[in-house]
């Protein structure tokens, strides 16, 4: 799972990497300028690393992998030193919670561990209990997707405000408020005692559709 704290670990590691390879510094010989300074084998390595992680991190149109590719290209020690900035900048944004695209990693992480509780709970025949933590998941998500298009929420929401507000938005459409409302009925049924309302194959049902609404607008 890609906590906060182990992308943050990362990047402290990258930047402690970025360091090696500014030691390996060697002057060009009297009269000879243009070569790379620094050992093209150490910088090649933490280069790759680099981008690889930063583009799967935040994406290739970032603007801090633009960046570190335009930047980072030689083994030189004012590119490294630029790759090195470029990495403390993410690291500092991420600490500070102004990277969206990683809060969302983040939430899309944790919600997967519950609802791999979820699935764990139905496999042993306790449909009830999956129920409500699906339907909580859906809850929490709903109001993610809500502050990330910039819909005012209020201090006490739903899932049916919450829908209603994604819907009128045209964050989706109709047919899947419309899903969503259903999931929303089980939980409820779930946290009300209705036990009888609702069947295993529902609550099957609602997880697999929780999880591909979340993956596909979280």
């Amino acid at each position: 799972m890609n906590t906060k704290e182990q992308i943050l670990d990362r990047l402290d590691a990258l930047i402690a990497k970025a360091d090696e390879v500014l030691s390996t510094h060697e002057p060009n010989p009297p009269n000879i300028i243009g070569f790379p300074t620094l050992s093209t084998e150490a910088f090649s390595e933490w280069q790759t690393q680099t981008l690889s992680y930063l583009t799967n991190l935040l994406g290739s149109e970032q603007i801090y992998v633009e960046h570190f590719e335009q930047g980072v290209e030689e083994a030189f020690k004012g590119h490294v030193n630029t790759g090195k900035g470029i990495i403390k900048a993410v690291r500092e944004d991420i600490e500070g919670g102004y990277l969206k695209r990683i809060e969302a990693l983040v939430s899309a992480d944790i919600f997967s561990d519950f609802l791999e509780m979820a699935e764990y709970l139905l496999e042993q025949g306790y449909k009830d209990p999956a129920a409500s933590l699906i339907g909580a998941v859906l809850e929490d998500g709903l109001g993610k997707i809500v502050s990330a298009v910039g819909i005012t929420l209020k201090s006490k929401e739903d899932i049916a405000s919450l829908n209603h507000k994604l819907a009128d938005a045209n964050v989706y459409n109709r047919l899947t408020q419309k899903k969503i409302q259903v999931w929303k009925d089980i939980r409820d049924n779930a946290d009300h005692g209705k036990f009888d309302e609702y069947n295993g194959d529902d609550v099957i049902d609602m997880l697999k559709g929780v999880q591909a609404f979340l993956e596909q607008y979280l």
